[in-house]
C-alpha cells in the first residue's frame, strides 16, 4: 500500500480560476472520520489527518479577497478536533466582508461552549451548518455503529437557533436497518420539531466497500445496480413504502426547505396530530390530483396549498385565520403587484394606500434609505396589506438575510 499522503501537500486547485461569480467551491481542510458509521465509506480509512492551518488561512483568504459567493467544506465531521475548528471559525469571523458563505458539515452534540459561543458572535449567513441525524431509532443507530447524544444534538441546535443568525440543515436517512416507515416517521416527526432552516430525507445509498454492503443479504437490501446505488427495498421498507418517503420528500422541499410557506405550514401543522403525517396526507393529495411530476409556478404551489387546506377547516372562521397566514408568506417573499384570486379582495384601498404613500414621501417614518424615490415609486418597491387588524408594510429592499423575507413595519394610525 502507498504511504498517506500529507494532506498540506495537495495543490490548492482554485489559483487558475479568475471568474467566481454563482461559483459554489468544495474546499477540504481534513480527510478521514473519526467515526465508523457502516454507510459510509470514510469508515474504511481510519487515518484522520488535517491540512497545515497556515496553509488553510491563506487559503480562506483567497476565497474572502476573490468574493466566492459560497464555499462548502467537505470534511466529513469538521467539529471533530475543536483547536482546528476555533482557527478556521475565528479567522473567517475576523475577516469575513459581507459577501462569502462557508458550508460546514458538523456533529451537533461534540460542539462544545465556546464554539457555540462563537457561532452565535458571527455576522448573520457567513456561515451554515449540515448536521446528520440520520434517525433517533436506537437500534438503528446502534446496527449502523452510529454514536449520538440525541438531547446534546437538540440543545446544541436550539442554542443556535436562537442567535437567528445561522442557517441549519439537519439530515435523515430512509433505509437503514431496523428502520421501518413508522419509525422514520418518527424521526422525521422528532427532527422537525428541532425547527432547522432545511429537513433533508436522504436515502440510504449502498456503496460497495462498505460494512453495509457486506451486508445487503443479511438486510435485506434491494438497490440500484449503478450510480449512486440508491436503496429500493429493505427487510423493514418496502419499495412501495419508499416510494411513499419520496413523495414526502418533495413536500418538505417545496413547503419545508423552500422557506415560504413557514408560518401557514405551522398554522395547519394543529389540524393534524405530527408533522410526518401532515406532508403525507399534502402528498397524498398531489398524486389524487394529478400534481405529481408537474412544474409548478411558485404561486400555484400557494393556491394548491389553500385548495388542500381547504379540507381540513371547519369553518369560515378558520378560512379566514389560513388565507391571512397564506397572504402573510406570500407578500413577505414576492412583491406581488396582481393580487391572486384564491387570497380574496384585499382590506387596504387604493385611497388608503395613496394617503399613507403621500405621508411616508413627506415624513419618511418607515422606509429608510428611499430619499431618492418619490411617492409612486415607493409604493412600487414595496407593499401595503391589512392582516389581523393591522396594517402592515412589507419593504423588499430590507430582507432578513437568514430566510431573505422583506422586512415587516406594522403602520401607527
Amino acid at each position: 500500500l502507498r504511504p498517506v499522503l500529507d494532506l498540506s501537500s495537495v495543490p490548492f486547485a482554485y489559483g487558475h480560476i479568475g471568474d467566481f461569480k454563482n461559483r459554489i467551491i468544495y474546499y477540504e481542510s481534513s480527510r478521514g472520520c473519526p467515526f465508523s458509521c457502516s454507510y459510509c465509506l470514510s469508515s474504511v480509512d481510519k487515518c484522520l489527518r488535517f491540512r497545515d492551518i497556515g496553509v488553510v488561512k491563506e487559503e480562506l483568504q483567497f476565497f474572502i479577497d476573490h468574493e466566492v459567493p459560497q464555499v462548502k467544506f467537505v470534511d466529513r465531521t469538521f467539529n471533530c478536533r475543536h483547536d482546528h475548528a476555533m482557527e478556521v471559525w475565528t479567522y473567517i469571523k475576523e475577516h469575513d466582508r459581507g459577501i462569502t458563505n462557508f458550508h460546514f458539515e458538523v456533529a451537533a452534540d461534540l460542539l462544545n461552549e465556546d464554539e457555540i459561543r462563537l457561532i452565535r458572535s458571527m455576522r448573520p449567513g457567513l456561515i451554515q451548518l449540515e448536521i446528520g441525524v440520520q434517525s433517533v431509532n436506537r437500534d438503528t443507530l446502534r446496527e449502523i455503529r452510529r454514536t449520538m447524544d440525541l438531547e446534546r444534538v437538540r440543545e446544541s441546535v436550539e442554542r443556535i437557533r436562537e442567535g437567528r443568525n445561522v442557517h441549519q440543515h439537519l439530515d435523515l436517512i430512509a433505509g437503514l436497518p431496523f428502520e421501518g416507515y413508522e419509525s422514520f416517521a418518527r424521526s422525521f416527526d422528532t427532527v422537525y420539531a428541532m425547527k432547522p432552516e432545511q429537513l433533508q430525507l436522504g436515502f440510504l445509498k449502498v456503496l460497495k466497500g462498505s460494512l453495509m454492503h457486506e451486508r445487503t443479504e443479511e438486510y435485506g437490501l434491494l438497490y440500484q445496480d449503478r450510480p449512486p446505488y440508491e436503496v429500493l427495498r429493505t427487510k423493514w421498507l418496502s419499495y412501495g413504502e419508499i416510494i411513499r418517503l419520496k413523495r414526502v420528500e418533495e413536500m418538505t422541499e417545496v413547503y419545508y426547505n423552500s422557506g415560504q410557506f413557514r408560518h401557514t405550514m405551522e398554522y395547519l401543522l394543529g389540524k393534524f396530530g405530527t408533522p410526518f403525517s401532515m406532508y403525507e396526507a399534502l402528498a397524498g393529495y398531489y398524486e389524487e390530483n394529478g400534481l405529481l411530476g408537474v412544474q409548478h409556478s411558485r404561486l400555484a404551489r400557494y393556491e394548491i396549498l389553500s385548495r388542500f387546506a381547504g379540507h381540513y377547516l371547519a369553518d369560515e372562521a378558520e378560512k379566514k385565520e389560513f388565507t391571512e397566514w397564506l397572504t402573510l408568506d406570500l407578500y413577505l417573499r414576492d412583491n406581488v403587484k396582481n393580487r391572486p384570486a384564491f387570497l380574496g379582495a384585499g382590506q387596504t384601498d387604493k385611497e388608503e394606500a395613496a394617503t399613507f404613500y403621500k405621508k411616508e414621501a413627506q415624513e419618511r417614518r418607515y422606509l429608510k434609505g428611499y430619499d431618492a424615490y418619490d411617492s409612486r415609486q415607493m409604493r412600487k418597491m414595496t407593499h401595503l396589506e391589512r392582516l389581523g387588524g393591522k396594517l402592515l408594510l412589507f419593504d423588499y429592499g430590507k430582507r432578513d438575510p437568514l430566510t431573505g423575507d422583506a422586512a415587516v413595519y406594522e403602520i401607527k394610525e
